[in-house]
């Protein structure tokens, strides 16, 4: 697994869903310098933990600085582009379309050359955002549940865009491929950075799940802090068996804190992105998380706030203390740790949404392009 310092990795694009009205624009994305401040709570969090500010479009917050910093790559992403069609990133979707290996390869097929031309689309896209950003491009590989649960397509899917990539002569070093979480995505990430590969897993909702991908090698994981305080509010029966029952209603944070004490004590090199981050008090409690993604209404709420002496105390890394110990982790206890958490219910909701979203893609690539190729 490569090793990232904490300037290696400037952040990861999220994404504003078309779904809820939002433009999934290419937007800019730095860490510790695109958010001003002045001495304020969100001052001092700068200096513990890298700061990712979430927002709708360049330059729609008077905290970001203009120039993008990292992006991602996604079905909805590309879908929009299409619909968009007003910049030259439409130029990813018609390289592909005269790409030759999909008429090659695929001949006879209108559903294989289909895949081919929308994969050549996301690593010429990919590219595009290499370019033009000073971070890394964050690519979804996985757009349903059967190559979700299959550690071969998973990889299969990875080694086939990164030649892709290759051929446009993109370094490795740029781009990272989304995982979901499941224990397939475990075997896959661990051959995947063994040959050099960055894996941006998500969906992370259990400690066993967490270390399982830690373990593997995976360059960062992605957890979700307000999703997971809300899911076990609904089922605080598993607070109780996964260790979380004594976190004053904050089990996100809490969950944050296992996984990055777990983390430093098998001192394991993977990143821990946190995200869903809905008030300035959790905000404050992931002090000296690597990574946090921030709403600019948190982020206002933080700026508003003048500092505090005692902000570093309160954090995730301050704290330490005792976790749950995870053991070995073997198929049976991954998938009972997934079922007893959210992250059964989470991972299956993000892959019907991709699939949904790769569905409609395919649609209109097919409708609207393919049929007068």
């Amino acid at each position: 697994m490569p090793v990232l310092a904490m300037t290696a990795l400037p952040g990861l694009r999220v994404v504003a869903s078309a779904r809820k009205g939002r433009t999934p624009h290419a937007k800019a994305k730095a860490v510790t310098s695109n958010i001003v401040s002045r001495g304020s709570e969100l001052e001092q969090l700068k200096r513990l933990s890298h700061l990712v500010l979430e927002t709708a479009s360049v330059g729609a917050s008077t905290f970001e600085e203009l120039g993008p910093q990292a992006a991602t790559v996604s079905p909805s992403v590309l879908l929009h582009t299409l619909h968009d069609n007003t910049t030259a990133d439409v130029g990813a979707l018609e390289g592909a379309m005269v790409y030759e290996p999909c008429d090659v390869d695929y001949t006879g097929s209108e559903d294989a050359r289909l895949e081919c031309v929308i994969d050549k689309a996301f690593v010429n896209l990919g590219g595009m955002m290499a370019d033009r950003v000073g971070g890394l491009v964050s690519v979804e590989i996985v757009e349903d549940k059967a190559t979700a649960l299959s550690a071969e397509a998973i990889v299969a899917k990875a080694r086939h865009m990164r030649a892709m990539f290759d051929e446009i002569n993109v370094d490795a070093s740029k781009y990272l491929f989304k995982i979901p979480g499941t224990w397939a995505g475990v075997q896959a990430v661990r051959t995947l950075e063994a040959e050099g590969v960055a894996c941006h897993v998500t969906q992370v909702h259990s400690l066993t799940q967490a270390a399982a991908f830690g373990r593997a090698g995976a360059t960062a994981i992605q957890v979700y802090v307000g999703r997971t305080q809300a899911w076990y509010r609904n089922h605080p029966v598993h607070q109780l068996s996964n260790g979380l029952h004594g976190s004053d209603k904050a089990q996100g944070v809490e969950f944050v804190r296992h996984v990055k004490t777990t983390f430093t004590n098998e001192s394991l090199d993977t990143k821990i992105i946190a995200s869903s981050i809905n008030d300035r008090e959790n905000a404050r409690a992931l002090a000296g998380v690597d990574y946090m993604l921030l709403s600019d209404r948190v982020v206002r709420t933080l700026n508003d706030a003048d500092a505090r002496d005692e902000i570093d105390a309160i954090g995730v890394v301050a704290r330490g203390g005792d976790v749950p110990e995870v053991g070995e982790v073997t198929r049976e206890s991954f998938e009972a740790a997934l079922r007893s958490s959210p992250a059964f219910e989470e991972i299956n909701a993000h892959l019907e949404l991709l699939h949904k979203d790769e569905e409609a893609l395919k649609a209109f690539v097919k409708t609207s392009v393919m049929r007068n190729d």
